[in-house]
């Protein structure tokens, strides 16, 4: 059974998956859901919420990665990460904007979790860059149908 066939199950599962670790095309789930007949909102919606959640899973999973032993392992010195860390605690929160852009974004929120960006400001950014992504690629597909 494919992800299509579950249908609007299907496209949460899809939305999710694709903003974990797992390369997965929710750009052709979401056209997939409008050829479906599916309404325009529902399927916003739906995967709004599924790449939200995806998106915030990343985050934790860098969040609760063992700190230590990524220091060590990529050689990371204290000053530098220090000096990171205050840059992100800074900005951070506007890089959400940007976690929706395939491969980069994923490992962006790994790094922002490892950093521990404050997570409610980063989500809404996250979210509201999720939303303009599929906003454009909605556009985009009714305005060449």
């Amino acid at each position: 059974m494919s992800l299509s066939e579950l249908g609007l199950l299907g496209l949460f599962c899809g939305t999710f998956l694709s903003a974990t670790i797992l390369p997965f095309p929710s750009d052709v789930l979401l056209i997939g859901a409008y050829e479906a007949g599916y309404s325009i909102s529902i399927v916003l919606v739906i995967a709004l919420i599924g790449n939200s959640l995806g998106s915030f899973t990343t985050y934790y999973i860098g969040r609760k990665g063992n700190n230590e032993r990524l220091k060590m392992k990529f050689n990371l010195n204290e000053g530098r990460l220090n000096r990171w860390e205050d840059r992100l605690s800074k900005w951070g929160v506007y890089l959400g904007l940007l976690t929706w852009i395939p491969f980069i974004g994923e490992a962006l929120l790994a790094i922002l979790g490892f950093f521990r960006v404050k997570f409610m400001p980063l989500a809404l950014f996250v979210v509201l860059g999720i939303f303009f992504r599929y906003g454009i690629i909605t556009l985009l597909y009714f305005s060449i149908i």
